[in-house]
């Protein structure tokens, strides 16, 4: 039988696979929606947007299960319980990849060889989004894990200042770090260091890629969702009768403004939206406390087997997709809707295959070879 946590968390864990769908669709799902109305190819191409949700609702979940200052030894088995939940498809993935990432250095000799290992080495240790430029030189969804892997570092200390703060302190937290998601941003729309229209390149220049992918850029939108669930732990809910309809007027905004596309670019990758993810993850939060339909829907055990399943989705879709280009399609040649649909579907069956042989059995050896299970049982949504 679930604890309340766990049924309160249920929702939230459903919307995650949808998000990791999201991902997906953004990074391969172009030839699906190549005949379709502009608005959706323009949801398509703002995909990236699911990520700032991500990032909400880890620091949501984290929050809600941890609600409380941290001593030493809660601290290392915090740490210790999210490394678990990142690292064995986040390890997976980095082998996957490895051929396609070395074939870069094959032929630059020693001096390859030394590149290839520095990145290999802060690809393992997780640090190398704080290096933008080899951020996703080994697997470019990888960028994230480690922005991800930086706020589970900063969350205790995080909340340990929060935890201190009233519903109203914590209420103006939460718009302080949305304020602060948007600070360089805007900053970079006021300056424009890489010169005008950067962000429409192929490839980043130096700045718009620190701007898209170092964590410190991206710490805002984490620490709205800390704020948030800490907020909504000390009884600050949505009426039961709103908490659905909030959900479902959320999503629907985000999804409009994605399709209307009119907001600057670096806006929305980095945190326009985060108001909309705080309401719809409150309302989700709130969904399930009141027994509505959108919370059994998104409670249902298969969207909570493939929510478990979202962060294996995310961090295999880039080498999975190359391993299937290179078997199964011919070079050179753009890929079908089918193919992709193909794809599609066989990723979310490796992911679900990941998530139950070898996450679980990898988190339980990994936790009992760090140290003791946490306190708390989360179950927090990695990106």
């Amino acid at each position: 039988m679930p604890s309340a946590r766990d049924d309160r968390l249920a929702p939230l864990t459903g919307i995650r696979f949808a998000a990791a769908l999201g991902i997906l669709l953004f990074h391969y799902g172009g030839p699906l929606v190549a005949s379709a109305p502009a608005w959706v190819r323009t949801l398509q191409t703002g995909g990236h947007a699911w990520v700032s949700l991500f990032y909400v609702l880890s620091g949501f979940v984290l929050a809600w299960a941890n609600p409380h200052p941290m001593d030493r030894a809660e601290r290392r088995a915090f740490l210790t319980a999210r490394l678990a939940r990142l690292y064995p498809a986040y390890l997976l993935a980095f082998a996957l990849s490895a051929p396609f990432a070395l074939s870069r250095w094959s032929g630059d000799g020693a001096g390859g060889l030394a590149k290839a290992a520095v990145v290999a080495g802060a690809s393992l240790l997780l640090v190398h989004a704080w290096l933008p430029p080899i951020s996703r030189l080994w697997n470019a969804p990888g960028w994230s894990t480690s922005a991800i892997a930086t706020f589970y570092a900063l969350f205790p200390f995080a909340t340990a200042r929060l935890a201190r703060l009233s519903r109203r302190g914590l209420a103006a937290a939460l718009c302080a770090a949305w304020a602060a998601s948007l600070a360089l941003p805007l900053a970079y729309l006021a300056l424009r260091p890489d010169g005008p229209g950067a962000e429409l390149l192929r490839h980043e220049p130096r700045w718009l890629e620190a701007l898209k992918f170092h964590p410190v850029a991206r710490l805002g939108e984490f620490l709205a969702g800390v704020a948030l669930g800490l907020l909504l732990r000390r009884g600050a809910a949505l009426p039961r009768r709103l908490a659905a309809p909030a959900a479902a007027l959320a999503l629907a905004a985000a999804v409009a403004a994605l399709g209307w596309g009119g907001f600057p670019y670096v806006l929305v990758h980095n945190g326009l939206l985060v108001p909309l993810w705080a309401l719809l993850v409150a309302g989700l939060a709130g969904v399930a406390a009141s027994g509505g339909a959108l919370g059994r829907a998104l409670s249902a055990r298969p969207l909570q087997a493939l929510g478990e399943a979202s962060f294996a989705l995310y961090a295999l879709q880039d080498p999975l997709w190359r391993w299937a280009e290179l078997l199964l399609r011919t070079p050179g040649t753009p890929a079908s809707p089918a193919f992709v649909l193909g794809f599609s579907a066989v990723a979310v069956a490796i992911s679900l295959g990941v998530s139950r042989w070898l996450e679980r059995p990898a988190r339980r050896a990994l936790r009992a070879a760090l140290g003791p299970a946490p306190f708390a049982a989360a179950r927090p949504p990695a990106p």
